[in-house]
Protein backbone atom coordinates (compact mmCIF):
# COMPACT_ATOMS: atom_id res chain seq x y z
CA UNK A 1 0.00 0.00 0.00
CA UNK A 2 1.22 3.59 -0.61
CA UNK A 3 0.74 6.13 1.76
CA UNK A 4 -1.36 8.78 0.89
CA UNK A 5 0.35 12.15 2.11
CA UNK A 6 1.13 15.82 1.11
CA UNK A 7 3.98 15.68 4.11
CA UNK A 8 5.20 12.58 2.99
CA UNK A 9 5.45 13.53 -0.44
CA UNK A 10 6.85 16.75 0.24
CA UNK A 11 9.59 15.09 2.46
CA UNK A 12 10.16 12.82 -0.51
CA UNK A 13 10.73 15.58 -2.75
CA UNK A 14 12.89 17.63 -0.23
CA UNK A 15 15.53 14.69 -0.22
CA UNK A 16 15.47 12.77 -3.54
CA UNK A 17 16.71 17.03 -4.37
CA UNK A 18 19.57 16.63 -2.64
CA UNK A 19 23.01 15.91 -4.54
CA UNK A 20 24.94 12.99 -2.48
CA UNK A 21 28.89 13.67 -2.48
CA UNK A 22 29.30 9.52 -3.10
CA UNK A 23 33.06 9.98 -3.14
CA UNK A 24 32.87 12.03 0.33
CA UNK A 25 30.84 9.67 1.22
CA UNK A 26 33.41 6.94 0.72
CA UNK A 27 36.14 9.10 2.63
CA UNK A 28 33.57 9.00 5.40
CA UNK A 29 33.24 5.38 5.92
CA UNK A 30 29.63 5.78 5.10
CA UNK A 31 29.83 3.57 2.21
CA UNK A 32 32.27 1.60 0.04
CA UNK A 33 33.49 2.20 -3.36
CA UNK A 34 31.35 -1.06 -4.86
CA UNK A 35 28.41 0.21 -3.43
CA UNK A 36 29.05 4.06 -4.02
CA UNK A 37 29.47 2.28 -8.03
CA UNK A 38 26.34 0.17 -7.43
CA UNK A 39 24.21 3.34 -5.94
CA UNK A 40 25.49 5.64 -9.17
CA UNK A 41 24.46 3.09 -11.47
CA UNK A 42 20.64 2.82 -10.92
CA UNK A 43 20.51 6.92 -8.94
CA UNK A 44 18.65 9.12 -11.16
CA UNK A 45 18.73 7.13 -13.90
CA UNK A 46 14.96 6.61 -15.68
CA UNK A 47 12.68 4.29 -13.89
CA UNK A 48 12.83 1.86 -16.57
CA UNK A 49 16.16 1.69 -16.93
CA UNK A 50 16.79 1.34 -13.05
CA UNK A 51 13.99 -1.22 -12.60
CA UNK A 52 16.03 -3.57 -14.97
CA UNK A 53 19.35 -3.17 -13.35
CA UNK A 54 17.83 -3.95 -10.04
CA UNK A 55 15.52 -6.56 -11.34
CA UNK A 56 18.83 -8.49 -12.42
CA UNK A 57 20.44 -8.26 -8.96
CA UNK A 58 17.74 -7.52 -6.12
CA UNK A 59 19.70 -9.49 -3.57
CA UNK A 60 22.92 -7.58 -4.59
CA UNK A 61 21.04 -4.35 -3.89
CA UNK A 62 19.30 -5.67 -0.63
CA UNK A 63 22.11 -5.99 1.31
CA UNK A 64 23.80 -2.26 -0.67
CA UNK A 65 20.99 -0.83 1.27
CA UNK A 66 21.26 -2.99 4.84
CA UNK A 67 24.93 -1.97 4.57
CA UNK A 68 24.61 1.76 3.41
CA UNK A 69 21.96 2.19 6.38
CA UNK A 70 24.37 0.74 8.77
CA UNK A 71 27.24 2.65 8.59
CA UNK A 72 25.98 5.83 8.02
CA UNK A 73 23.77 5.75 11.00
CA UNK A 74 27.32 4.67 12.34
CA UNK A 75 28.86 7.71 11.00
CA UNK A 76 25.87 9.96 11.97
CA UNK A 77 25.86 10.74 8.15
CA UNK A 78 21.95 11.03 8.16
CA UNK A 79 21.80 12.76 4.80
CA UNK A 80 23.07 9.54 3.09
CA UNK A 81 20.11 7.64 5.89
CA UNK A 82 17.54 9.66 4.28
CA UNK A 83 18.74 9.25 0.94
CA UNK A 84 18.90 5.80 1.30
CA UNK A 85 15.21 5.46 2.69
CA UNK A 86 13.68 7.45 0.22
CA UNK A 87 15.82 5.63 -2.59
CA UNK A 88 14.62 1.91 -1.24
CA UNK A 89 10.74 3.34 -0.80
CA UNK A 90 10.67 4.28 -4.47
CA UNK A 91 12.18 0.72 -5.58
CA UNK A 92 10.10 -1.46 -3.49
CA UNK A 93 7.06 0.72 -5.33
CA UNK A 94 8.92 -0.64 -8.69
CA UNK A 95 10.40 -3.98 -7.89
CA UNK A 96 8.38 -6.71 -6.73
CA UNK A 97 11.75 -9.25 -6.52
CA UNK A 98 13.82 -6.58 -4.61
CA UNK A 99 11.16 -6.59 -1.84
CA UNK A 100 11.25 -10.37 -1.72
CA UNK A 101 15.25 -9.90 -1.41
CA UNK A 102 15.40 -7.92 1.27
CA UNK A 103 13.17 -9.91 3.45
CA UNK A 104 14.98 -12.79 3.40
CA UNK A 105 18.18 -11.12 4.59
CA UNK A 106 18.39 -12.18 7.81
CA UNK A 107 17.31 -9.25 10.06
CA UNK A 108 15.58 -7.28 7.16
CA UNK A 109 13.92 -5.01 9.58
CA UNK A 110 16.57 -4.54 11.99
CA UNK A 111 18.18 -0.93 10.22
CA UNK A 112 14.94 0.10 10.19
CA UNK A 113 13.38 -0.40 13.16
CA UNK A 114 16.61 1.17 14.81
CA UNK A 115 15.81 4.02 12.77
CA UNK A 116 12.56 4.94 14.60
CA UNK A 117 13.75 5.13 18.40
CA UNK A 118 17.68 5.99 17.16
CA UNK A 119 20.17 9.50 18.69
CA UNK A 120 18.80 11.03 15.65
CA UNK A 121 18.13 14.65 15.89
CA UNK A 122 15.36 14.95 13.41
CA UNK A 123 11.91 14.15 12.51
CA UNK A 124 11.74 13.12 9.49
CA UNK A 125 14.15 10.15 9.51
CA UNK A 126 11.45 8.07 11.67
CA UNK A 127 8.87 9.08 9.19
CA UNK A 128 11.02 8.33 6.25
CA UNK A 129 11.95 4.66 8.06
CA UNK A 130 8.53 4.10 9.17
CA UNK A 131 6.82 4.18 5.00
CA UNK A 132 9.62 1.52 4.41
CA UNK A 133 8.49 -0.67 7.19
CA UNK A 134 5.24 -0.68 6.53
CA UNK A 135 5.74 -1.64 3.01
CA UNK A 136 7.97 -4.62 3.41
CA UNK A 137 5.07 -5.86 6.61
CA UNK A 138 2.51 -5.74 4.82
CA UNK A 139 4.20 -7.47 1.95
CA UNK A 140 5.27 -10.18 4.50
CA UNK A 141 3.20 -13.06 6.35
CA UNK A 142 6.39 -15.15 7.75
CA UNK A 143 6.47 -15.59 11.22
CA UNK A 144 9.81 -14.16 11.49
CA UNK A 145 8.10 -10.63 10.97
CA UNK A 146 6.08 -11.27 14.00
CA UNK A 147 8.35 -9.36 16.98
CA UNK A 148 8.80 -6.55 13.81
CA UNK A 149 5.24 -5.97 13.84
CA UNK A 150 4.87 -5.63 17.43
CA UNK A 151 7.62 -2.93 17.99
CA UNK A 152 6.25 -1.01 14.99
CA UNK A 153 2.46 -1.19 16.48
CA UNK A 154 4.37 0.49 19.47
CA UNK A 155 6.22 2.94 17.69
CA UNK A 156 2.77 3.82 15.52
CA UNK A 157 0.86 3.73 18.36
CA UNK A 158 3.02 6.41 20.59
CA UNK A 159 2.81 9.06 17.37
CA UNK A 160 -1.36 8.56 17.25
CA UNK A 161 -1.90 9.04 20.85
CA UNK A 162 0.92 11.23 21.65
CA UNK A 163 1.69 13.43 18.48
CA UNK A 164 0.02 16.46 17.85
CA UNK A 165 0.56 16.83 14.01
CA UNK A 166 -2.92 15.36 12.64
CA UNK A 167 -0.62 15.02 9.49
CA UNK A 168 2.27 12.42 11.47
CA UNK A 169 -1.47 10.93 12.98
CA UNK A 170 -2.74 10.38 9.55
CA UNK A 171 0.14 8.79 8.56
CA UNK A 172 0.55 6.19 11.42
CA UNK A 173 -2.80 5.01 11.09
CA UNK A 174 -2.75 4.70 7.11
CA UNK A 175 0.60 2.16 8.12
CA UNK A 176 -2.08 0.44 10.77
CA UNK A 177 -4.54 0.02 7.49
CA UNK A 178 -1.88 -1.36 5.38
CA UNK A 179 -0.53 -3.69 8.24
CA UNK A 180 -4.06 -4.89 8.98
CA UNK A 181 -4.99 -6.44 5.81
CA UNK A 182 -3.06 -9.56 6.71
CA UNK A 183 -4.10 -11.45 9.39
CA UNK A 184 -1.37 -12.67 11.56
CA UNK A 185 -0.94 -8.59 12.61
CA UNK A 186 -4.60 -8.24 13.42
CA UNK A 187 -4.10 -10.83 16.53
CA UNK A 188 -0.78 -8.92 17.52
CA UNK A 189 -2.56 -5.74 16.97
CA UNK A 190 -5.73 -6.98 19.30
CA UNK A 191 -3.35 -8.21 21.48
CA UNK A 192 -1.56 -4.75 22.37
CA UNK A 193 -5.13 -2.97 22.53
CA UNK A 194 -4.55 -0.99 25.04
CA UNK A 195 -2.09 1.40 23.28
CA UNK A 196 -2.87 0.42 19.77
CA UNK A 197 -6.85 0.48 19.79
CA UNK A 198 -7.17 2.91 23.26
CA UNK A 199 -6.05 6.06 21.42
CA UNK A 200 -8.51 5.29 17.74
CA UNK A 201 -11.54 5.28 19.73
CA UNK A 202 -10.67 8.53 21.60
CA UNK A 203 -10.37 9.79 17.88
CA UNK A 204 -13.89 8.84 17.23
CA UNK A 205 -15.35 10.01 20.38
CA UNK A 206 -13.81 13.13 19.04
CA UNK A 207 -15.77 13.39 16.05
CA UNK A 208 -18.66 11.84 17.62
CA UNK A 209 -19.11 14.41 20.70
CA UNK A 210 -17.54 17.50 18.41
CA UNK A 211 -19.27 20.15 16.83
CA UNK A 212 -20.29 19.84 12.99
CA UNK A 213 -17.86 19.85 9.72
CA UNK A 214 -15.81 22.91 8.21
CA UNK A 215 -12.39 23.41 7.25
CA UNK A 216 -9.75 24.53 8.89
CA UNK A 217 -5.35 24.30 8.23
CA UNK A 218 -6.16 20.48 8.77
CA UNK A 219 -8.87 20.27 5.65
CA UNK A 220 -12.31 18.70 5.96
CA UNK A 221 -13.04 18.04 9.59
CA UNK A 222 -16.21 16.31 10.91
CA UNK A 223 -16.32 17.08 14.92
CA UNK A 224 -13.33 18.53 15.23
CA UNK A 225 -11.31 15.43 13.50
CA UNK A 226 -9.59 15.71 10.13
CA UNK A 227 -12.16 13.56 7.93
CA UNK A 228 -8.65 11.71 6.00
CA UNK A 229 -7.62 10.63 9.66
CA UNK A 230 -11.33 9.81 10.49
CA UNK A 231 -11.96 7.29 7.57
CA UNK A 232 -8.83 6.05 8.42
CA UNK A 233 -9.43 5.66 11.93
CA UNK A 234 -12.85 3.50 10.85
CA UNK A 235 -10.85 1.60 8.33
CA UNK A 236 -9.09 -0.01 10.68
CA UNK A 237 -12.00 -0.70 12.67
CA UNK A 238 -13.37 -2.17 9.55
CA UNK A 239 -10.54 -4.19 8.71
CA UNK A 240 -10.43 -5.62 12.78
CA UNK A 241 -14.20 -6.35 12.19
CA UNK A 242 -13.80 -9.06 10.35
CA UNK A 243 -12.44 -11.01 13.22
CA UNK A 244 -14.89 -12.80 14.91
CA UNK A 245 -13.15 -13.17 17.94
CA UNK A 246 -12.75 -9.14 17.63
CA UNK A 247 -16.18 -8.45 16.58
CA UNK A 248 -17.22 -9.95 19.76
CA UNK A 249 -15.69 -7.65 22.26
CA UNK A 250 -15.24 -4.57 20.29
CA UNK A 251 -18.48 -2.89 21.61
CA UNK A 252 -18.37 -4.39 25.08
CA UNK A 253 -14.96 -3.02 25.58
CA UNK A 254 -15.35 0.15 23.63
CA UNK A 255 -18.31 1.15 23.59
CA UNK A 256 -18.14 1.21 19.85
CA UNK A 257 -21.37 0.98 18.26
CA UNK A 258 -22.84 4.49 20.06
CA UNK A 259 -19.67 5.98 18.83
CA UNK A 260 -19.91 4.83 15.35
CA UNK A 261 -23.84 5.25 14.58
CA UNK A 262 -23.45 8.54 15.93
CA UNK A 263 -20.46 9.53 13.40
CA UNK A 264 -23.03 8.19 11.10
CA UNK A 265 -26.16 10.44 11.82
CA UNK A 266 -23.76 13.39 11.23
CA UNK A 267 -21.25 12.62 8.67
CA UNK A 268 -20.85 14.98 5.86
CA UNK A 269 -18.99 12.81 3.37
CA UNK A 270 -20.29 9.63 1.60
CA UNK A 271 -17.30 7.62 2.40
CA UNK A 272 -17.33 8.21 6.12
CA UNK A 273 -20.79 6.91 5.92
CA UNK A 274 -19.82 3.80 3.51
CA UNK A 275 -17.43 2.73 6.02
CA UNK A 276 -19.34 3.16 9.10
CA UNK A 277 -22.24 1.01 7.66
CA UNK A 278 -19.53 -1.74 6.31
CA UNK A 279 -18.61 -1.84 9.93
CA UNK A 280 -21.75 -2.15 11.45
CA UNK A 281 -22.19 -4.88 9.02
CA UNK A 282 -19.58 -6.73 10.15
CA UNK A 283 -20.34 -6.49 13.55
CA UNK A 284 -24.06 -7.80 13.19
CA UNK A 285 -22.63 -10.68 10.88
CA UNK A 286 -19.87 -11.38 12.75
CA UNK A 287 -21.06 -11.19 16.50
CA UNK A 288 -25.11 -10.66 16.12
CA UNK A 289 -25.52 -11.79 19.66
CA UNK A 290 -23.35 -9.33 21.52
CA UNK A 291 -23.82 -6.30 18.69
CA UNK A 292 -27.43 -6.45 17.78
CA UNK A 293 -29.08 -5.21 20.88
CA UNK A 294 -26.87 -2.41 20.98
CA UNK A 295 -27.41 -1.33 17.35
CA UNK A 296 -30.81 -1.66 18.14
CA UNK A 297 -30.80 0.98 20.90
CA UNK A 298 -28.58 3.01 19.05
CA UNK A 299 -31.86 4.29 17.23
CA UNK A 300 -30.35 4.14 14.19
CA UNK A 301 -33.18 2.23 12.68
CA UNK A 302 -34.86 5.24 11.61
CA UNK A 303 -32.03 6.91 9.66
CA UNK A 304 -31.47 3.84 7.83
CA UNK A 305 -34.91 3.01 6.77
CA UNK A 306 -35.37 7.22 5.68
CA UNK A 307 -31.94 6.59 3.79
CA UNK A 308 -33.19 3.48 1.64
CA UNK A 309 -36.69 5.12 1.22
CA UNK A 310 -34.36 8.06 -0.18
CA UNK A 311 -32.22 5.88 -2.72
CA UNK A 312 -32.33 5.47 -6.23
CA UNK A 313 -30.15 3.54 -8.87
CA UNK A 314 -27.39 6.04 -8.85
CA UNK A 315 -26.82 5.25 -5.19
CA UNK A 316 -23.61 2.97 -3.98
CA UNK A 317 -24.42 -0.48 -4.16
CA UNK A 318 -22.24 -1.54 -1.94
CA UNK A 319 -24.02 1.15 0.78
CA UNK A 320 -27.46 0.45 -0.25
CA UNK A 321 -26.20 -3.75 0.29
CA UNK A 322 -24.95 -2.96 3.77
CA UNK A 323 -28.12 -0.45 4.38
CA UNK A 324 -30.42 -3.32 3.50
CA UNK A 325 -28.72 -5.87 5.65
CA UNK A 326 -27.95 -3.75 8.67
CA UNK A 327 -32.34 -2.90 8.15
CA UNK A 328 -33.25 -6.44 7.87
CA UNK A 329 -30.93 -7.56 10.89
CA UNK A 330 -32.49 -4.97 13.22
CA UNK A 331 -36.13 -5.25 12.01
CA UNK A 332 -36.23 -8.87 12.47
CA UNK A 333 -34.58 -8.53 16.31
CA UNK A 334 -36.87 -5.78 17.00
CA UNK A 335 -39.77 -7.55 16.44
CA UNK A 336 -38.78 -10.68 18.62
CA UNK A 337 -38.01 -8.46 21.43
CA UNK A 338 -41.18 -8.03 24.65
CA UNK A 339 -41.45 -5.07 26.26
CA UNK A 340 -39.33 -6.90 29.79
CA UNK A 341 -36.39 -8.08 26.96
CA UNK A 342 -36.56 -4.45 25.55
CA UNK A 343 -35.77 -2.77 29.04
CA UNK A 344 -33.28 -5.52 30.03
CA UNK A 345 -31.23 -5.13 26.56
CA UNK A 346 -31.24 -1.18 27.53
CA UNK A 347 -30.12 -1.51 31.01
CA UNK A 348 -27.42 -3.80 30.11
CA UNK A 349 -26.00 -1.16 27.22
CA UNK A 350 -25.47 1.52 30.14
CA UNK A 351 -27.10 3.86 27.96
CA UNK A 352 -30.30 4.48 29.64
CA UNK A 353 -32.87 7.10 28.09
CA UNK A 354 -36.41 8.31 29.26
CA UNK A 355 -37.91 5.71 26.93
CA UNK A 356 -42.00 5.44 28.08
CA UNK A 357 -41.52 1.85 30.30
CA UNK A 358 -39.27 3.67 32.97
CA UNK A 359 -42.13 5.76 33.72
CA UNK A 360 -45.09 3.33 33.06
CA UNK A 361 -46.30 1.97 36.58
CA UNK A 362 -48.12 -0.93 34.91
CA UNK A 363 -44.54 -2.24 33.72
CA UNK A 364 -43.21 -1.89 37.28
CA UNK A 365 -45.86 -3.66 39.02
CA UNK A 366 -45.75 -6.53 36.64
CA UNK A 367 -41.98 -6.87 36.08
CA UNK A 368 -40.15 -5.91 39.14
CA UNK A 369 -39.84 -8.84 41.08
CA UNK A 370 -38.52 -10.29 37.93
CA UNK A 371 -36.12 -7.31 37.35
CA UNK A 372 -35.38 -7.97 40.95
CA UNK A 373 -34.61 -11.25 40.61
CA UNK A 374 -32.44 -10.98 37.55
CA UNK A 375 -29.03 -9.98 39.22
CA UNK A 376 -26.79 -8.95 36.03
CA UNK A 377 -29.31 -5.89 35.51
CA UNK A 378 -29.50 -5.13 38.94
CA UNK A 379 -25.60 -4.94 38.83
CA UNK A 380 -25.48 -2.84 35.93
CA UNK A 381 -27.88 -0.61 37.16
CA UNK A 382 -25.58 -0.41 40.18
CA UNK A 383 -22.75 -0.08 37.80
CA UNK A 384 -24.36 2.90 35.64
CA UNK A 385 -25.29 4.75 39.38
CA UNK A 386 -21.55 4.44 40.19
CA UNK A 387 -19.64 4.77 37.22
CA UNK A 388 -21.99 6.97 34.63
CA UNK A 389 -21.00 10.68 33.96
CA UNK A 390 -24.05 10.45 31.46
CA UNK A 391 -26.54 12.48 33.59
CA UNK A 392 -29.55 11.12 31.76
CA UNK A 393 -28.07 7.34 32.38
CA UNK A 394 -28.41 8.51 35.87
CA UNK A 395 -31.17 9.91 36.76
CA UNK A 396 -33.11 7.12 34.66
CA UNK A 397 -31.29 4.44 36.79
CA UNK A 398 -32.36 6.54 40.33
CA UNK A 399 -35.79 6.81 38.61
CA UNK A 400 -35.53 2.60 37.95
CA UNK A 401 -34.20 1.91 41.85
CA UNK A 402 -36.86 3.88 43.35
CA UNK A 403 -39.57 1.91 41.42
CA UNK A 404 -38.23 -1.33 42.61
CA UNK A 405 -37.97 0.07 46.09
CA UNK A 406 -41.93 0.70 46.16
CA UNK A 407 -42.60 -2.20 44.11
CA UNK A 408 -40.71 -4.80 46.00
CA UNK A 409 -40.53 -3.40 49.51
CA UNK A 410 -39.13 -6.46 51.45
CA UNK A 411 -35.51 -6.24 49.29
CA UNK A 412 -34.40 -3.28 51.29
CA UNK A 413 -31.57 -5.23 52.75
CA UNK A 414 -30.38 -6.00 49.37
CA UNK A 415 -29.80 -2.39 48.32
CA UNK A 416 -27.88 -1.73 52.07
CA UNK A 417 -25.77 -4.61 51.20
CA UNK A 418 -24.37 -4.11 47.56
CA UNK A 419 -24.32 -0.09 48.00
CA UNK A 420 -27.00 1.26 45.71
CA UNK A 421 -28.71 3.08 48.54
CA UNK A 422 -25.79 4.92 49.23
CA UNK A 423 -25.03 5.66 46.19
CA UNK A 424 -28.44 6.87 45.54
CA UNK A 425 -28.01 8.77 48.42
CA UNK A 426 -25.24 10.35 47.17
CA UNK A 427 -26.70 11.85 44.23
CA UNK A 428 -29.38 13.98 46.13
CA UNK A 429 -26.10 16.03 45.95
CA UNK A 430 -25.27 15.84 42.58
CA UNK A 431 -24.89 19.07 40.33
CA UNK A 432 -27.69 18.01 37.94
CA UNK A 433 -30.91 19.28 38.84
CA UNK A 434 -32.72 15.78 37.34
CA UNK A 435 -30.65 13.48 39.03
CA UNK A 436 -31.08 14.99 42.64
CA UNK A 437 -34.97 15.27 41.97
CA UNK A 438 -34.85 11.41 40.83
CA UNK A 439 -32.35 10.15 43.49
CA UNK A 440 -34.84 11.92 46.22
CA UNK A 441 -37.66 10.12 44.84
CA UNK A 442 -36.14 6.59 45.29
CA UNK A 443 -34.34 7.91 48.39
CA UNK A 444 -38.17 8.77 50.17
CA UNK A 445 -39.17 5.11 48.92
CA UNK A 446 -36.19 3.99 50.67
CA UNK A 447 -36.82 5.46 53.92
CA UNK A 448 -41.01 4.31 53.65
CA UNK A 449 -39.87 0.73 53.47
CA UNK A 450 -37.18 1.54 56.46
CA UNK A 451 -40.14 -0.85 59.04
CA UNK A 452 -40.62 -3.23 56.45
CA UNK A 453 -39.23 -6.85 55.85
Amino acid sequence: MSLDSEYLAEAYTNVRARRIGWEAAVRGGAVTEEQSQRIKAVDRTPRAQRKEVIEQQPAIYAEVVRQVLQNSQEKNKMDVVQYMLVWTADILSDVPSFTDALLSLSSPYEQFLVLLRGSHNDDQTPVLAAAVLTTLLSSSAAKKSDDARTSFFHYLANVVSRDSDHHLQDLAVQSYVALLRRQEAKSIFWGVRSETVAPLVKVLTASATGRGGDGGRNGIVQGGVPLQLLYHVLLVFWELSFEEDIAEELNPEYDLIPTVTSILHSSIKEKIARVCLALLTNLITKAPTVNLPPLLLSSILPLLQRQAASSNEKSDPDMSADRDTLISALEEFQAQQTTLSSYRMEVLSGHLKWSPTHRNQTFWKKYAQEILDDTEVITKLGEVLQNSDDKTSLAVAANDIGALVREVPYARKRWEENGIKARVMALMGDDDAEVRYEALQAVEGFLRTAFRG
